[in-house]
């Protein structure tokens, strides 16, 4: 094994550049809302067809998935035009 340190940025600088930080927040933050939306909207204004058991527990466990989702697509998106448009600077 060599001990020399790794020449050029580091992950750590690309990510700080990129905005990872904020990107996860923003992507959260809406996840959370929309899952919550769907989930409100479900369990308080749809009403389960006859003869079908709804459990408010199963709906949260696809809110959660949902919110999951919805905020990594969110920071895959924010962090995408992060790059580009860093690539464009650098021209």
């Amino acid at each position: 094994m060599s001990d020399r340190t790794p020449e050029g940025p580091s992950l750590a600088a690309l990510l700080l550049e990129l905005g990872i930080r904020r990107n996860a927040a923003i992507g959260l933050v809406l996840g959370t809302i929309i899952a919550l939306a769907a989930y409100g909207y479900r369990i308080v204004l749809v009403d389960a067809p006859s003869g079908v058991e709804s459990s408010p527990v199963l709906f949260g466990a696809l809110a959660v998935t949902l919110a999951v989702s919805v905020a990594g697509f969110v920071v895959f998106v924010l962090t995408i035009v992060a790059a580009i448009r860093r690539v464009r600077q650098l021209d």
